[in-house]
């Protein structure tokens, strides 16, 4: 799985934590945005 997270990284095994952060809060607010959706409805 490391491999695999590594190869997809562009910095030569160096994972860039701070885009990994970005896609992670991007999709904790399109969650949160889902839920209020449906409780709203």
């Amino acid at each position: 799985m490391r491999d695999i997270i590594e190869s997809l990284s562009p910095q030569d095994g160096h994972i860039d934590w701070k885009w990994v952060g970005s896609v992670f809060a991007f999709y904790v607010v399109v969650m949160i945005g889902g839920v209020g959706v449906v409780v709203t409805h």
